[in-house]
Formats: C-alpha cells, sequence, structure tokens
C-alpha cells in the first residue's frame, strides 16, 4: 500500500489521529519504520465498545513504544458530527503545539464522499475538492498519506496481514447523507473508477489553487484577495465553517460590510473593506473620538474598527 508524503513526515515530530478504525489502523501500520510518530484519540462514549477500542490503542502504543493522548467527551445527538469535530479539532490544537504534522487517515473514498456531498448542495470547485493532501492549520501542517488509496485497498491490507481494527456501526447507518452517498454511490463508483477519480482529482486542485485567492497575514489580521479566500483564512485560525454559516455571513456582510461566525466561544469576525476582505478573532475595546471619526469618515466596518485600534494599526497600513 503506497503512503504518500514521507518526505514531509521523516525527521519530523509527527502525531496520528488514531481511532482503530480501519484506516487509521491501516496508517498506523503502515508508518511503521517509515517515520517516528505518536497517537491520539478521542472517546465520545457513543457505542459499548468505546472502551474495547480505548484499551486495544494502549496496548498497541505499548507494544510499538509509541505516547498516546487521550480525551474523552459525550455529546448529545443533536448535530454530533459538527460539535464532535469542533471537540476534536480543538485536542489537536492543544496538542499540536509540541509537533510538527498532524496525520489524518482519510483515503480516495472519504474524498470522493466529500464531493458528491457539496455537489448534493450546490458547491464551487474550491468547495468540491475539499481538503487535499496537504494542508496548513494554525503553526502545523495536516498531512493525509492515504488521500490517493481506495477503500478495497486498506481493507486488503488489513486483511492480507490480519490486522485487528474495530467497525463503527454507525458508519453503515443510512438515516445519515454522508452514509447514503457512501454506500449508494461513492464506494460502488471508486471500485470501477478509482484511477480516473485521481486524476479529476488533480486537475481540480490546480484550478481550485488558481480560484482561491491570495492571503496576507498582519498582525493577527488575515487580508483576503477574494470570498475564496475567506474559508482558507478561518481554517488558518483553526475553525471550519459550515454551509449554514457561510450563508449568513454572506447576507450580513452584503448588508453592512460585517459577518460573525461563532465557535464555541470564539467569535471569528469577516469584514469587507477596500474591496478586500478581513478575517480575525473579534475584539471589543474603547475607540477615542479622533479614531471614531477617521473610521468614519473611510466607512470602515464596525467590528474592524475595534480589531484595528487595539492593534495600533493605520487604516494606511491595510490599503
Amino acid at each position: 500500500m503506497k503512503i504518500d508524503f514521507l518526505d514531509e513526515l521523516k525527521n519530523k515530530k509527527n502525531l496520528l489521529a488514531f481511532s482503530h478504525g480501519t484506516d487509521s489502523t491501516a496508517l498506523f501500520y503502515a508508518l511503521l519504520g517509515l517515520c517516528e510518530f505518536d497517537l491520539c484519540l478521542v472517546n465520545y462514549h457513543t457505542r459499548a465498545s468505546c472502551n474495547d477500542e480505548e484499551n486495544s490503542a494502549k496496548n498497541l502504543a505499548t507494544k510499538y513504544n509509541k505516547n498516546i493522548f487521550i480525551k474523552h467527551t459525550k455529546i448529545n445527538s443533536s448535530n454530533f458530527e459538527s460539535k464532535a469535530r469542533d471537540f476534536r479539532y480543538e485536542f489537536f490544537d492543544e496538542l499540536m503545539n509540541d509537533y510538527d504534522n498532524l496525520i489524518l487517515a482519510h483515503n480516495l473514498n472519504d474524498r470522493f464522499e466529500w464531493f458528491l456531498m457539496q455537489l448534493s448542495k450546490g458547491a464551487g470547485v474550491c468547495n468540491l475538492v475539499g481538503f487535499s493532501g496537504i494542508d496548513k492549520r494554525k503553526n502545523y501542517k495536516i498531512i493525509r498519506p492515504l488521500i490517493n488509496i481506495s477503500k478495497d485497498e486498506i481493507m486488503n491490507f488489513l486483511a492480507k496481514n490480519n490486522y485487528k481494527y474495530f467497525q463503527d456501526e454507525s458508519n453503515f447507518d443510512k438515516k445519515y447523507k454522508r452514509n447514503e452517498i457512501r454506500i449508494n454511490y461513492a464506494n460502488d463508483f471508486i471500485k470501477n473508477y478509482a484511477n480516473g477519480v485521481k486524476k479529476s482529482f488533480e486537475y481540480l486542485q490546480i484550478d481550485k489553487a488558481n480560484l482561491d485567492g491570495e492571503i496576507k497575514e498582519y498582525k493577527g489580521l488575515m487580508i483576503c484577495s477574494n470570498q475564496n479566500a475567506v474559508d482558507k483564512a478561518i481554517k488558518k485560525l483553526g475553525f471550519i465553517s459550515s454551509a449554514k454559516q457561510k450563508a449568513e455571513v454572506a447576507k450580513n456582510i452584503l448588508k453592512n460590510n460585517d459577518g460573525e461566525l461563532y465557535f464555541a466561544t470564539t467569535c471569528i469576525c469577516i469584514s469587507f473593506f477596500n474591496n478586500r476582505y478581513y478575517v480575525y478573532k473579534k475584539i471589543i475595546c474603547k475607540l477615542d473620538k479622533k479614531l471614531k471619526d477617521e473610521f468614519r469618515i473611510a466607512k470602515v466596518p464596525n467590528n474592524l474598527r475595534f480589531y484595528l485600534a487595539f492593534n495600533n494599526i493605520s487604516i494606511k497600513e491595510i490599503i
């Protein structure tokens, strides 16, 4: 089973997001001897087998002399996937202060499944492509060594070597749209057309790079050349916005050039000013009369005024 991006992983401090499911288990064994890595696992306590999975992961880490970091949570069923993702990435961000790369086990089927999910909702090129083999987030890289490997290849690898793994029964419940698309469409399509899908994603990745737009960082402020770059900027700050959030922000920006996204206790602001988008963490502070008048005359959006004032940034510095 071919592993991509090994040059990015060698001689670096790597952390593998591990669930002991099929994909992360296969990736664990495939990486042994190729690079150094530790493990992290979130126990959501959603299944009777969760504790067995955790104990098995601990035993695996001990056997192969790996550190393993574990966090526990219980999330109510309302919007579980989104809440679980937010919790998971908060955990990752805490740990990644001591690591260079976060390794995720997304595979080709996952990528195509995302493509179909976005296509069913209505999306442009940038959102259709979704995640890449390597993405930047905050102060670390996310690397997906299995992004060009199909689910069938992963299952064959596990069976051939008789590796132990666990199955999440909820992955087969078609009441979830993601599972319906995976089971009814994505998996069978990849079985027959995997090479073509890989090549299409290569072309789409090039198109996305041309459309994404530029981001300049200045004193914590993300200055984006177009709306496509806004999504990247939000991810750089460590968050992922939903389609509903994006629609609401676009509506508010159109109305008053200011939009807000809430992630737990953090508010990310998006302001439109001087034909650019500005993405930053919300700040509230006092403005003196001189600054108020200056910002009002220049028509600086309200949220952006506070950020500029707090960080002693003049209007000339950002235009």
